[in-house]
């Protein structure tokens, strides 16, 4: 009897807990949302980011071009290039003598050319250099992650496309006739420099566009000329190619776009037309960002996957200088103003500072910027704030609520466009 009322006792004493967690874990779930209702009340209560405040500057070469790069971004001009960490500390500095400099980078690997001329370099991050002289005219310049450059030379009626790798010693060399293959526009390298992809203009009965796929790699020995595919577009100028990665590449022409899969033979799987005709596009870790001009004066700003799917869709009538995308962002500068939109489309600020914008970079940080301007760079806080009617809005910072720019459909800060609008790129 004694047994029993103690096993009794033990399995009382045992339920007991066991009866006390449902409304302890309910009470510590209710503390959790509170808080979280707290924290976002705070921060409604702060505002959306409304302006930057620009603290820490420093000076950069004069009448420069600005670059992003893996570390930070570089500036250029004609008498040498500087490379910058996100923190705006000087990581290297080199020197040449260029009349019209061309500048590239991939990953912490920078080529500069001059256009025109022969002589070229290549760099790292550590600022180590590689002087190059090419036999011909050079008309452009393109880089890969590896460090090989790819140079595009114009030697009277044959073009020439030249590769080397960091050292500069010459990988390949690649003869194009210009009565057979057209006048070049264009050429793109691969992030592991083993696929080149060029576009010509050919005139013949109508004139159309060759885009022409070269494969450096074992596939490619098989082939003449290492030339794995050729596609002829009538009536089309296709000035955009861009890789997206070693194995996607996006072809842009003035009124539709292209992504082609290229492993070891090029495969198009996406193929969209638009409305209106592209004026911008950039590609960084896996997206793509592409601006039109639509009907009207509105434009649209879409961001895309490797594979061609919609993720998101903005319209905006900023009449921008230059469109980039960094770490899921969309950055579009125009004067003295710019815009920032996240990957869903939302707008994070529209701004304007008192200077003219080269180019504004992310740090990591996400509200800090380094905001780059004729001759120095600033590092920019975005400062919240309650939304202010502006006061003699310039032409080119739109109007979110001006119905032509469709408040209602893509709107800046709307949703993303549904499955069912996936055939239009920008």
């Amino acid at each position: 009897m004694r047994e029993t009322e103690e096993r009794d006792y033990e399995q009382e004493y045992e339920e007991v807990p066991r009866r006390g967690r449902g409304p302890v874990f309910a009470c510590i779930f209710l503390g959790i949302t509170v808080l979280a209702l707290v924290i976002v009340l705070i921060v409604k209560a702060r505002g959306d980011y409304t302006r930057v405040e620009l603290t820490s500057e420093r000076e950069i070469l004069s009448s420069s071009k600005v670059m992003g790069t893996e570390s930070g971004f570089c500036a250029y001009n004609r008498d040498g290039a500087e490379g910058y960490s996100d923190n705006l500390n000087t990581l290297w500095n080199i020197s040449y003598d260029f009349i019209d400099p061309i500048g590239r980078t991939s990953g912490d690997k920078c080529v500069f050319a001059d256009r025109g001329g022969t002589d070229a370099c290549v760099t790292d991050n550590k600022g180590t250099v590689t002087n190059l002289r090419m036999p011909g005219l050079i008309r452009e310049a393109c880089i890969s992650e590896t460090g090989v450059s790819a140079f595009l030379c114009d030697d009277g009626e044959e073009d020439y496309i030249y590769l080397y790798n960091f050292k500069g010693e010459k990988l390949l060399e690649i003869k194009t006739d210009v009565r057979s293959m057209g006048f070049p526009v264009t050429i793109a390298l691969s992030p592991d420099g083993k696929r080149l992809v060029t576009s010509y203009i050919v005139i013949e009965e109508e004139q159309s566009c060759r885009v022409t796929f070269y494969n450096f790699g074992e596939v490619g020995q098989n082939y003449s000329d290492k030339i794995v595919g050729s596609f002829s577009y009538p009536d089309e100028i296709i000035p955009y190619l861009t890789f997206i990665d070693s194995e996607y590449i996006c072809i842009c022409a003035e009124y539709s776009a292209r992504i082609f899969r290229f492993r070891e033979l090029p495969e198009e799987i996406t193929h969209i037309d638009y409305d209106g005709s592209i004026e911008g596009i950039d590609v960084y870790d896996d997206t793509i960002a592409i601006a039109s001009r639509e009907v009207g004066s509105a434009r649209s700003i879409r961001l895309y996957d490797k594979g061609g799917e919609l993720l998101s869709s903005a319209k905006t009538n900023i009449d921008f200088d230059e469109i980039r995308v960094r770490d899921g962002e969309i950055f579009i500068t125009c004067s003295d103003a710019f815009l920032i939109y996240d990957k869903e489309g939302n707008e994070k600020i529209r701004t304007t500072i008192p200077y003219k914008i080269e180019a504004v970079f992310p740090t990591g940080d996400s509200d800090r910027y380094m905001i780059a301007v004729p001759g120095k760079v600033f590092m920019g806080q975005l400062v919240r704030g309650p939304k202010e009617e502006p006061e003699g809005e310039e032409e080119y910072i739109d109007d979110p609520e001006d119905e032509s720019i469709g408040a209602e459909d893509e709107s800046i800060g709307g949703d993303i466009i549904s499955d069912d609008d996936t055939d239009a790129l920008t």
